[in-house]
């Protein structure tokens, strides 16, 4: 039978500096030669799902900033019954967001920050003293994340020019850039295969030459085209459908479809004219993809081009 889940503070958490197990690295940013990385703590946001810390590290003489995101299942707010299931929550989501940022190498780096390690914190440093088997290890470790900085900040926090530019029109045309480019970099997340089961917050903004530009983060309910795709063909095979009558078009049709369902770019797109309209800006110009066309691309394509 499970065993309750005992409540205690882990070590980390009151310490400014810890240690670090390095499970696999993706930058150089993180330095070689060993597998372990000390860490000092420099901030701790506020007001998030799982532990987030902003961190510094020595990388051959250089001082090197990163986020820490961890998924510790004692991190206070969270529903807990019992530890083996808080413990493949939380595994989950550590494995859901690593392979996110995998999938979207191509953005890292502009668009979503750049993944530099997979770690841990082991148990030796959550329990001082603590010593446990390499099987033991794993499951009272807590994984991590170690990634980009920037200095960002939320859409609620991005500052309003005077009045005379609001009366000019100039500031519709600032935030309606913004806001496009914000609902492009999503819209590129969902192309590359990846929908955000909700949106909470995962567009925070950078200055960037002169410019807010958008950063999208958290991808720790990431919901992916292969395994909506994987999950769609066992369906039709219990109604004893063949998958090969499943052809690749209509799975990308029923994906398009489900990421108009999932309506990641209108939160988006909402997310920016509830906070403008608190400043009395009604109407922003800019647009949203249309799901349809792309549907009906999709099957003009499969067609050879047919009406």
């Amino acid at each position: 039978m499970a065993q309750p889940l005992t409540y205690r503070v882990p070590a980390y958490v009151n310490e400014s500096c810890f240690g670090l197990c390095i499970v696999e690295r993706f930058d150089d940013k993180i330095p070689s030669g060993s597998n372990d990385l000390a860490v000092e703590v420099l901030h701790t946001f506020p007001n998030t799902t799982s532990p987030v810390k902003l961190v510094q590290f020595n990388n051959q003489g250089i001082t090197e900033r990163a986020v820490l995101k961890l998924y510790d299942r004692t991190h206070p707010g969270r529903i807990r019954k019992f530890e083996a299931a808080i413990w493949y929550e939380l595994d989950q989501r550590h494995k859901t967001e690593l392979r996110a940022y995998a999938q979207l190498e191509s953005m890292q780096g502009t668009k979503i920050p750049r993944l530099y390690a997979n770690v841990r914190i082991p148990l030796s440093v959550i329990d001082k003293g603590g010593k446990a088997t390499p099987e033991e290890e794993e499951f009272l470790c807590i994984p991590g994340l170690l990634l980009q900085y920037y200095d960002c900040r939320k859409l609620s926090d991005l500052q309003l020019p005077g009045m005379a530019q609001i009366a000019s029109g100039q500031l519709h045309v600032t935030w309606a850039g913004l806001a496009q480019r914000a609902v492009n970099a999503v819209h590129e997340i969902n192309d590359l295969g990846i929908l955000l089961r909700n949106y909470n917050n995962n567009a925070i903004f950078k200055r960037e030459n002169g410019n807010d530009e958008p950063y999208i983060i958290d991808f720790a309910e990431a919901v992916f085209k292969e395994d909506l795709i994987e999950a769609w063909i066992k369906a039709r095979e219990r109604r004893g459908l063949a998958a090969t009558a499943y052809p690749p078009w209509e799975r990308d049709v029923d994906y398009w479809e489900t990421a108009k369902n999932y309506r990641n770019l209108q939160a988006i797109a909402d997310a920016f004219c509830i906070h403008l309209r608190r400043h009395g800006i009604r109407f922003l110009g800019f647009g949203l993809p249309d799901y349809q066309t792309i549907i009906k691309e999709i099957r003009w394509r499969a067609l050879g081009g047919a009406s």
